[in-house]
C-alpha cells in the first residue's frame, strides 16, 4: 500500500507540474491583460456613468474607476469620449458648499469634488440631474465647478444612448 500511496502522490506532482506549465504557457498573464477584442477597430470608447447611489464611499471609488477606464483606453489606443451623470441621492456630495452635506460625508465628499476636478480637467463631462438636486436641497448655483445641471438625468440617459454611448449603470 505503501508503494501505491508513493505513486499517487508521484502522480499527482507530476500532473500538477504539467497544469503549472501549461497554464504559463496560456495568454492573459497580468503583463498581458487587455480589452482589444472589445476595442479592436475604435478609435473613441464613448461612455455615460450613470451613478444613482446614495453611498459616498462607493461614490469616490467608482470615479476612481472611471479614471482607471480612461487610462485603459488610452493605452490600448482608444480615445475615451465619457459622461458622468448624477442622479438620485449620489447628488446630495455635489455641493460647493460643505454645510449642505451631511458632517459624517464631508471628509468623503471632498474626495469625491477632488475626484469630479481631475476628471474634468480630463476632458469628463460630468453632469447633475436637476430633479434630484431639488430633492436633496442643492440648487443648481450650489454645484461643485465643474458640474452641469440637466433638467432630467433620465433624458440625457435616452439622449446619449441614441448618440452610441454605452450606458454604465451604478445603482
Amino acid at each position: 500500500m505503501a508503494f501505491s500511496m508513493t505513486n499517487a502522490v508521484r502522480t499527482l506532482l507530476l500532473t500538477a507540474a504539467m497544469a503549472t506549465g501549461a497554464l504559463a504557457a496560456l495568454p492573459g498573464h497580468a503583463d498581458e491583460i487587455h480589452d482589444q477584442r472589445a476595442l479592436s477597430g475604435l478609435e473613441t470608447g464613448k461612455g455615460i456613468f450613470d451613478i444613482g447611489i446614495g453611498n459616498p464611499d462607493t461614490i469616490a471609488r467608482i470615479l476612481e474607476v472611471v479614471e482607471e477606464t480612461m487610462d485603459g483606453m488610452e493605452a490600448q489606443g482608444v480615445t475615451p469620449d465619457l459622461i458622468v451623470a448624477f442622479r438620485g441621492p449620489s447628488t446630495r456630495f455635489l455641493a460647493a458648499d460643505e454645510d449642505l452635506i451631511p458632517f459624517e460625508h464631508q471628509v468623503t465628499a471632498e474626495r469625491i469634488a477632488e475626484r469630479i476636478r481631475r476628471l474634468a480637467d480630463r476632458g469628463v463631462r460630468i453632469e447633475a440631474c436637476h430633479i434630484a438636486l431639488r430633492g436633496v436641497g442643492v440648487g443648481p448655483e450650489q454645484l461643485l465647478e465643474p458640474i452641469t445641471p440637466v433638467a432630467n438625468t433620465f433624458n440625457s440617459l435616452i439622449g446619449y444612448q441614441a448618440k452610441g454611448y454605452a450606458l454604465i449603470p451604478i445603482l
